[in-house]
């Protein structure tokens, strides 16, 4: 299943701004009628590995060969040998959750980039070495913040059949001339590695960041009573503004329509309302939790730091003027966000590493 099939939009304030404008907001609403705080403070976790696979920096090199023009695409039709890495591949898929097929996880004669990152971590990677024309099943999780609630978090196998290599890139040989030309900093072909190998380390700690965040979270909501009867109103407008996200990257994906979209990226209707559902339920129930933690620790958005909140968010979304800013998004997401942020860092900051 492809990677970004829907993307979850969690920064409400940082990014553009639908139009959507709610009779009440978050901060008007009595919180502990939704919200019965649990264990929010000392979760633990096990830290990440922030190392770089072979499979990655191999894929992270050919980019950077590719990006200078160094790249050859041979356009082939190959029926034996194994699958290698940057070779476009012509595959029939299907995933399992125990057992049983999920929507949006089939496909038949599908074209894939190996090394292209726009399946889920391990599924391209796994495809590595195995002999055109075989079947390998896929043993792989589906990442704990997954758009899709069914899936998030959840072990899958996929049944993947390789019928074909439709292109195949080769690369010159790596000569200290190259290195140089790929990194102005490297004089030599171990210093231009060196840097690519220290950089994407670099990357992946904060990737790891942004993870245990998600992580730690979703452990906090998870630890605390939300009412089933959420403030429709707010779920409404979450629901909408979904929707208009959507709508507007159809647009700008050159379709015209997002049924048009939908049917490209093979989703029903009834699964993207689905998805826009489950996407509002998510936002509202944290943006709450937020709220409920916030009430806990006597913390409130002041003038100063809401100000301070407004010019982060309006750079953050390539403002130049804050106060333009500020009118097209509103008070309310910005101070929303603000507490966001704060009960996120409380959680993060408070987690003890296993």
């Amino acid at each position: 299943m492809k990677k970004n099939g829907l993307i979850a939009l969690l920064l409400i304030a940082a990014l553009a701004v639908t139009g959507c404008a709610s009779t009440k907001t978050y901060a008007e609403l009595k919180i502990e009628k939704y919200v019965t705080l649990g264990e929010y403070k000392g979760l633990t976790y096990t830290p990440a590995d922030t190392s770089v696979s072979d499979y990655a920096f191999e894929v992270a090199v050919q980019n950077d060969l590719a990006d200078n023009g160094y790249e050859v695409i041979n356009t082939v039709e190959l029926t034996k040998g194994t699958v290698q890495v940057g070779d476009v591949c012509n595959i029939d898929f299907k995933g399992l959750k125990d057992g049983v097929a999920f929507e949006g996880g089939t496909s038949e004669g599908y074209s894939l980039e190996i090394g292209s990152g726009s399946f889920i971590d391990g599924f391209e990677e796994g495809l590595v070495g195995v002999e055109i024309g075989s079947t390998v099943n896929l043993d792989l999780t589906f990442p704990e913040n997954y758009q899709s609630a069914d899936l998030a978090g959840q072990d899958v196998v996929f049944e993947v059949t390789v019928h074909s290599v439709t292109k195949r890139k080769s690369y010159p040989e790596m000569t200290a001339e190259i290195a140089t030309k790929l990194d102005s900093t490297a004089a030599t072909v171990d210093e231009y590695y060196s840097n690519k190998k220290a950089a994407m380390e670099a990357d992946n700690v904060l990737a790891a960041e942004e993870s245990l965040k998600d992580t730690l979270w979703t452990a906090a909501i998870n630890n605390m009573t939300i009412a089933e009867e959420l403030p429709q109103n707010l779920v409404k407008d979450a629901v909408e503004e979904f929707t208009s996200y959507y709508e507007m990257y159809a647009t700008q994906s050159a379709y015209d329509s997002l049924e048009e979209w939908l049917t490209a990226n093979n989703m029903t209707t009834d699964y993207f309302n689905q998805q826009a559902e489950a996407y509002a339920q998510s936002v509202v129930v944290s943006q709450l939790a937020a709220y409920a933690i916030a009430d806990a620790e006597g913390f409130t958005v002041t003038e100063e730091l809401y100000q301070e909140k407004a010019k982060e968010f309006a750079t953050a979304s390539g403002y130049s003027d804050v106060d333009q800013y500020i009118k097209e998004v509103g008070e309310a997401p910005i101070k929303d966000q603000a507490v966001m942020d704060y009960a996120v860092d409380l959680v993060v900051e408070n987690a003890l590493a296993q």
